[in-house]
């Protein structure tokens, strides 16, 4: 191949990389189609109305409030997550019904590993970190 060929070809190839990666930056800044799975940001809580953030978590990441294997194998105990609302415990996933979702800035949700290492043991099921808006 002669050597101005190959050279358009590694232009053209560094063009369309660079213009893929403006393209997927720009779509995550202006809100695109990609959500993340672990974060429920003030906007999606906004989109539908919901009485409650429990309605909003089962409505927009339902997994986050499924029952997970405990501890050990032996143990037919089911856990749910641990809810943390601005840092405290808060208890189970049954107080996000007492949550208005207008009160609240963002929701994460973190694994069992992720917990573990924010909050302690016996996050077997994970945590979801509830952060409320600023006044």
């Amino acid at each position: 191949m002669e050597r101005r060929t190959v050279l358009t070809m590694s232009a053209a190839a560094g063009l369309a990389v660079a213009g893929l990666s403006v393209a997927c930056a720009s779509s995550s800044e202006s809100g695109g189609a990609s959500r993340s799975r672990n974060l429920i940001t003030v906007e999606e809580l906004m989109e539908v109305p919901h009485s409650s953030v429990y309605e909003a978590v089962r409505a927009l990441r339902p997994r986050w409030l499924q029952a997970r294997a405990g501890a050990s194998m032996r143990s037919p105990r089911r856990e749910t997550p641990r809810v943390y609302m601005d840092g405290q415990l808060f208890g189970g996933v049954d107080q996000l019904w007492t949550l208005l979702p207008g009160e609240v800035g963002e929701i994460q949700f973190l694994s069992a590993s992720d917990a573990t290492t924010r909050f302690g043991t016996n996050h077997f099921a994970g945590a979801i970190v509830v952060t409320t808006r600023r006044r």
